[in-house]
């Protein structure tokens, strides 16, 4: 990390850094394959938590599923992800941090403009991607009290959902390709609306094909109030440069599996990982304290996840009503 910024900045530059290692943050990892198990030890657990926390999720889905379990509970759990107003999000981060909600169940857009120094603890409902993820995310709690906990669930899911977003973080040569066509014979700007018309590509496709278009430099395209057009600049896919990210995330995503697998210092594996090579055993661990928090809970209330799982998976009546008017389709699928 800090050899990336020195190449990015210059040989020049003095790094000065502090130690990684947080002295009140409690780190352990446990396996529970099925979100159902995860979700009753949750409930189980959440309660006896120090303060108010957070609960990271991978996807919004779970977000607002993970959510709803722990209300269904009596636990004070709100979903926040990118899918919400701004308005919405901030009273949530407010009710937070005033201690007025028990626990967020966030996925990443909860960033690094988020500080609460008393945050008791961080719970992640399946792996990150990466340890840097992984570092930013934990170590939000635990800054200004005298114990936290950073729990790192990992579930059968898990591998699935990060090497479904490393397969789909930069759109395709032929979606690049078939739409810089387009707007190559266009009069004009073109909408978002008329492109998702006039060249097939889903609404969510065209706007990641546009947003990784607009980043690049010479950007091949330009934004006006009327839509989008050509700039006339030479460019290319940078298929080899892609090639290079996604080995890079490969690889971050193989050392997060070595961090919940190492029987070390799970705080010195994260310093390290980091470029804290001075980092030492911190003693507070799971895996230096021998074992900190259960990994059971009740067989009943994994019943009881279960059985709201199924039910989360089912269309509403009216839904299905609605498919069974034609025939057993979902509308607009």
């Amino acid at each position: 990390m800090v050899r990336d910024i020195t190449s990015q900045l210059g040989p020049k530059l003095q790094v000065r850094r502090g130690p990684l290692t947080r002295a009140t943050l409690r780190l352990q990892n446990m396996y529970l394959p099925t979100q159902a198990e995860r979700m009753a030890w949750l409930a189980h657990h959440l309660p006896q938590l120090p303060g108010a926390g957070i609960v990271y999720t991978l996807t919004v889905k779970d977000a607002d599923r993970v959510a709803r379990w722990l209300r269904s509970r009596r636990i004070d759990a709100e979903a926040y992800h990118a899918k919400m107003e701004t308005e919405v999000r901030e009273t949530l981060e407010r009710r937070l941090l005033e201690n007025d909600l028990k626990v967020l169940v966030a996925t990443v857009a909860l960033g690094m403009g988020f500080d609460k120094p008393d945050l008791g603890f961080v719970v992640h409902f399946q792996r990150p991607a990466s340890v840097v993820h992984y570092y930013q995310q934990v170590g939000r709690a635990g800054r200004a009290v005298e114990e936290a906990y950073g729990i790192l669930m990992n579930g059968e899911e898990d591998d699935d959902i990060v090497e479904y977003f490393m397969r789909t973080a930069f759109p395709s040569g032929d979606d690049v390709a078939r739409l810089l066509s387009f707007l190559e014979s266009a009069a004009g700007p073109v909408s978002v609306s008329k492109l998702q018309q006039e060249i097939n590509l889903s609404r969510g496709a065209i706007d990641k094909t546009l947003k990784f278009l607009s980043l690049e430099t010479p950007s091949p395209i330009q934004k006006f109030p009327s839509g989008y057009a050509l700039n006339p600049v030479l460019w290319k896919m940078p298929f080899e440069r892609i090639e290079a990210i996604t080995d890079l995330r490969v690889a971050e995503h193989a050392r997060m599996r070595e961090y919940m697998a190492t029987g070390d210092c799970l705080m010195q594996f994260l310093a390290a990982e980091l470029d804290d090579r001075h980092a030492v055993p911190c003693g507070i661990c799971a895996n230096c304290a021998g074992g900190l928090l259960p990994e059971d809970y009740p067989g009943d209330l994994a019943q009881l996840a279960v059985e709201f799982l199924d039910r989360a998976e089912k269309p509403a009546p009216h839904a299905q009503k609605m498919a069974a008017g034609h025939g057993g389709r979902q509308p607009g699928r």
